[in-house]
């Protein structure tokens, strides 16, 4: 149980890093940016067991000035809309949607403010005692960084970005069949 509800955290963490992201996205600092889509691998390194090493694959797509859709493909389908204040974690396998309001009192714009740059090209920024590192290329996001509460490493590679595209709003919405169980947590 102590692993579900980490692996829930974590994605709380990745749902709120996106929202950062998306707000990123528009920064003149880094640069301006409407929207942005890429493939992801999100790789996790093990704490406990050394040299063991989950992988993920999927998608992404954020809108300003708060809209993100996770995708994942591999190993198992999930998907994770942010829109509103809202994040909707949607595994279609379990035919189950989990609803979370994000804190109320998160000041994005703030907290990018305190994104602050290392050196060329890296950034590191703490978003809910969480310390993310931010790696670009050309003013873009290329990885991110950053470790669980079980000590596990994270990092999330991006790939055949495509920066300012048309990107239909519509997508965020998250329309549920009927026979999916909502959770709200």
């Amino acid at each position: 149980m102590r692993v579900l509800v980490v692996l829930f955290e974590n994605l709380l963490k990745i749902g709120i890093f996106f929202c950062f992201l998306s707000v990123m996205i528009q920064a003149k600092d880094l640069q301006t940016i409407q929207s942005f889509s890429a493939n992801f691998e999100q790789r996790v390194y093990s704490s406990e067991n050394e040299g063991s090493t989950l992988k993920y694959t999927g998608t992404i797509k954020a809108l300003a000035p708060s809209s993100v859709l996770w995708k994942y493909d591999e190993p198992i389908p999930k998907e994770i809309y942010i829109d509103n204040g809202t994040m909707i974690v949607f595994e279609p396998k379990l035919q189950q949607a989990i609803f979370t309001q994000l804190q109320e009192n998160m000041d994005l714009l703030s907290l990018l403010k305190k994104a602050r740059k290392v050196k060329e090209n890296h950034y590191e920024a703490v978003i809910l005692e969480q310390k993310y590192t931010l790696l670009l290329s050309n003013g873009i996001l290329k990885e991110v960084r950053f470790s669980d509460d079980l000590g596990n490493k994270v990092e999330i590679i991006f790939s055949n970005i495509v920066v300012d595209s048309k990107i239909d709003a519509g997508i965020f919405e998250f329309n549920p069949s009927s026979d999916i169980d909502i959770i709200y947590y």
